[in-house]
Protein backbone atom coordinates (compact mmCIF):
# COMPACT_ATOMS: atom_id res chain seq x y z
CA UNK A 1 0.00 0.00 0.00
CA UNK A 2 2.99 2.29 0.78
CA UNK A 3 4.56 1.63 -2.76
CA UNK A 4 0.95 2.38 -4.27
CA UNK A 5 0.95 5.35 -2.64
CA UNK A 6 4.58 6.31 -3.35
CA UNK A 7 4.07 5.67 -7.08
CA UNK A 8 1.04 8.35 -6.93
CA UNK A 9 2.73 11.29 -5.32
CA UNK A 10 5.95 10.64 -7.90
CA UNK A 11 3.30 10.94 -11.23
CA UNK A 12 1.32 13.51 -8.87
CA UNK A 13 4.56 15.22 -8.44
CA UNK A 14 5.98 14.52 -11.98
CA UNK A 15 3.04 15.83 -13.71
CA UNK A 16 3.35 19.02 -11.68
CA UNK A 17 6.87 19.54 -12.50
CA UNK A 18 6.66 19.25 -16.30
CA UNK A 19 3.10 21.20 -16.30
CA UNK A 20 4.86 24.28 -14.64
CA UNK A 21 7.71 23.77 -17.37
CA UNK A 22 5.60 23.28 -20.37
CA UNK A 23 3.24 26.23 -19.43
CA UNK A 24 3.78 28.56 -22.56
CA UNK A 25 5.61 32.57 -22.67
CA UNK A 26 3.18 34.19 -24.60
CA UNK A 27 5.26 37.16 -26.62
CA UNK A 28 4.48 39.66 -29.23
CA UNK A 29 5.84 42.28 -31.09
CA UNK A 30 5.21 45.98 -30.06
CA UNK A 31 4.90 48.29 -33.44
CA UNK A 32 4.99 52.12 -32.43
CA UNK A 33 3.70 54.31 -34.98
CA UNK A 34 4.95 58.32 -34.29
CA UNK A 35 2.97 61.10 -35.99
CA UNK A 36 3.64 64.78 -36.38
CA UNK A 37 7.53 64.63 -35.97
CA UNK A 38 8.65 68.15 -36.87
CA UNK A 39 11.69 67.64 -38.50
CA UNK A 40 13.69 64.68 -39.87
CA UNK A 41 16.84 65.94 -37.72
CA UNK A 42 18.25 63.40 -34.82
CA UNK A 43 16.76 60.42 -33.06
CA UNK A 44 13.28 59.26 -32.09
CA UNK A 45 13.46 57.53 -28.61
CA UNK A 46 11.57 54.68 -27.46
CA UNK A 47 11.23 53.23 -23.70
CA UNK A 48 8.65 50.84 -22.71
CA UNK A 49 7.46 50.31 -19.13
CA UNK A 50 5.96 47.24 -17.81
CA UNK A 51 4.69 49.51 -14.71
CA UNK A 52 4.71 52.36 -13.35
CA UNK A 53 8.05 52.67 -11.42
CA UNK A 54 10.10 54.54 -13.18
CA UNK A 55 7.86 56.12 -15.87
CA UNK A 56 8.12 57.60 -17.95
CA UNK A 57 11.95 59.60 -17.45
CA UNK A 58 13.86 56.58 -16.08
CA UNK A 59 15.70 54.53 -18.55
CA UNK A 60 17.16 51.60 -15.94
CA UNK A 61 12.71 50.80 -15.19
CA UNK A 62 12.07 50.48 -18.80
CA UNK A 63 11.57 46.71 -19.91
CA UNK A 64 13.52 47.96 -23.30
CA UNK A 65 14.49 51.51 -25.07
CA UNK A 66 16.13 52.25 -28.45
CA UNK A 67 17.14 55.58 -29.53
CA UNK A 68 16.20 55.30 -33.67
CA UNK A 69 18.06 57.46 -36.22
CA UNK A 70 14.98 59.14 -38.43
CA UNK A 71 16.62 59.96 -41.33
CA UNK A 72 17.94 56.23 -41.47
CA UNK A 73 14.75 54.74 -40.98
CA UNK A 74 12.38 57.20 -42.76
CA UNK A 75 9.25 55.47 -44.42
CA UNK A 76 9.00 54.92 -47.99
CA UNK A 77 5.45 56.50 -48.10
CA UNK A 78 5.99 59.75 -47.24
CA UNK A 79 2.59 60.01 -45.30
CA UNK A 80 3.18 57.33 -43.43
CA UNK A 81 3.87 57.71 -39.54
CA UNK A 82 7.51 56.73 -38.22
CA UNK A 83 7.37 53.24 -36.88
CA UNK A 84 9.96 51.24 -34.86
CA UNK A 85 9.21 47.48 -33.77
CA UNK A 86 10.16 45.75 -30.61
CA UNK A 87 9.80 41.87 -31.01
CA UNK A 88 9.68 39.21 -28.64
CA UNK A 89 7.88 41.17 -25.58
CA UNK A 90 6.18 38.86 -23.07
CA UNK A 91 2.23 39.34 -23.52
CA UNK A 92 0.85 41.69 -20.81
CA UNK A 93 0.30 45.55 -20.00
CA UNK A 94 2.63 48.02 -21.06
CA UNK A 95 2.99 52.05 -21.31
CA UNK A 96 5.27 53.69 -23.72
CA UNK A 97 7.14 57.21 -23.68
CA UNK A 98 8.80 58.82 -26.74
CA UNK A 99 10.95 61.81 -27.33
CA UNK A 100 12.29 63.61 -30.24
CA UNK A 101 15.57 63.76 -29.48
CA UNK A 102 16.32 66.80 -31.98
CA UNK A 103 19.91 67.12 -30.81
CA UNK A 104 21.13 63.44 -30.53
CA UNK A 105 22.55 63.28 -27.10
CA UNK A 106 19.68 60.50 -26.05
CA UNK A 107 17.93 62.72 -23.63
CA UNK A 108 14.89 64.45 -23.53
CA UNK A 109 16.39 68.21 -22.95
CA UNK A 110 14.44 70.49 -20.77
CA UNK A 111 14.45 74.06 -19.75
CA UNK A 112 14.95 75.80 -16.35
CA UNK A 113 11.75 75.42 -14.82
CA UNK A 114 12.22 71.65 -15.84
CA UNK A 115 9.82 71.59 -19.01
CA UNK A 116 10.79 69.73 -22.22
CA UNK A 117 12.31 71.30 -24.75
CA UNK A 118 12.38 68.74 -27.40
CA UNK A 119 9.14 66.84 -28.67
CA UNK A 120 7.62 63.96 -26.73
CA UNK A 121 4.51 61.62 -26.73
CA UNK A 122 2.80 58.70 -24.56
CA UNK A 123 0.73 55.61 -25.57
CA UNK A 124 -3.06 56.24 -25.80
CA UNK A 125 -2.02 60.08 -25.91
CA UNK A 126 -2.00 60.44 -22.21
CA UNK A 127 -2.21 63.58 -20.96
CA UNK A 128 1.13 65.58 -19.54
CA UNK A 129 -0.59 68.85 -18.03
CA UNK A 130 1.13 69.88 -14.87
CA UNK A 131 3.88 67.30 -15.41
CA UNK A 132 5.04 63.89 -16.35
CA UNK A 133 2.12 61.20 -18.03
CA UNK A 134 0.47 58.68 -15.10
CA UNK A 135 1.66 55.13 -16.49
CA UNK A 136 -2.43 54.06 -15.44
CA UNK A 137 -3.45 56.95 -18.20
CA UNK A 138 -0.45 55.25 -20.97
CA UNK A 139 -1.13 51.90 -20.46
CA UNK A 140 -2.61 49.22 -22.87
CA UNK A 141 -2.47 45.37 -23.51
CA UNK A 142 0.03 43.87 -25.46
CA UNK A 143 -1.10 40.82 -27.64
CA UNK A 144 0.28 39.03 -30.68
CA UNK A 145 0.92 41.95 -32.88
CA UNK A 146 0.15 45.48 -31.32
CA UNK A 147 0.60 48.78 -32.80
CA UNK A 148 0.63 51.52 -30.80
CA UNK A 149 0.07 55.41 -31.96
CA UNK A 150 1.61 58.14 -30.45
CA UNK A 151 1.13 61.65 -31.24
CA UNK A 152 4.30 63.67 -30.89
CA UNK A 153 3.74 66.85 -28.94
CA UNK A 154 5.99 70.18 -28.63
CA UNK A 155 6.54 73.05 -26.46
CA UNK A 156 4.56 76.37 -27.34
Amino acid sequence: MVKKWGMVALLAAGSFWFSGNARAQFTGNLTVEVSGLQSQEGNVCFKVFSGSPGFPNDNDSAVTRACVAIADNLPEDPEAPFAYTFEDLEAGSYGVAIYHDSNGDEQLNRGALGIPVEGYGFSNDAPAVTGPARFEDAVFFLGNNTTVPIQMRYPQ
